[in-house]
């Protein structure tokens, strides 16, 4: 199998990555080792690096996310989590954490995320985008956008090594 096929083949096995909504996540309390486990689940389906105990931590110290209550994390730190995990390559903690906060500003945390679920996997399976009126035009846009720049640049990242192998293997 050349290269440039096992790129096309990455590319069918993203296309039927789904991303969990809101109420697919665990809704007990986890440990840190657990929300590890959970997110990069998410994320090495998609063949994003996963967030290590440390990074985590760091999040927490530097208030990116909340602090976990008793050692235990909720739902809405989970979907913290993979948006920054989803995300982090292409934009700055910061940016990322301010545009969270833009978003779910006048709109429910849960329906946010739902929303950028809904996107994400729109463009990750090449289907259109379904209409959603109940969040402001510009902010979903903002998603919109945001998706498109992670899935493009994932996608970019594994043509580009596929062209570097291919490259590799044809020279004598």
């Amino acid at each position: 199998m050349t290269q440039l096929t096992d790129f096309q083949q990455w590319e069918k096995n993203i296309a039927r990555v789904q991303l969990p909504k809101w109420q697919e996540l665990p809704t007990l309390g986890l440990y840190v080792d657990q929300v590890a486990a959970v997110v990069n689940e998410q994320l090495a389906n998609l063949g994003i690096e996963p967030l290590t105990k440390s990074m985590i931590n760091n999040y927490v110290k530097k208030k990116v996310i909340q602090a976990p209550i008793k050692k235990k994390y909720a739902v809405n730190q989970i979907v913290d989590l993979l948006l920054i995990g989803l995300l982090k390559r292409n934009f700055s903690i910061e940016k990322i954490r301010s545009s969270i906060a833009q978003i779910t500003a006048n709109f429910y945390p849960q329906a946010a995320y739902d929303r950028f679920v809904e996107i994400m996997n729109a463009a990750l399976s090449g289907q259109p985008l379904p209409d959603n009126d109940e969040i402001d035009p510009n902010k979903d846009r903002l998603m919109q956008l945001a998706v498109e720049t992670v899935v493009a640049s994932l996608k970019a990242r594994h043509l580009l090594a596929a062209l570097n192998q291919e490259e590799t293997t044809v020279k004598p």
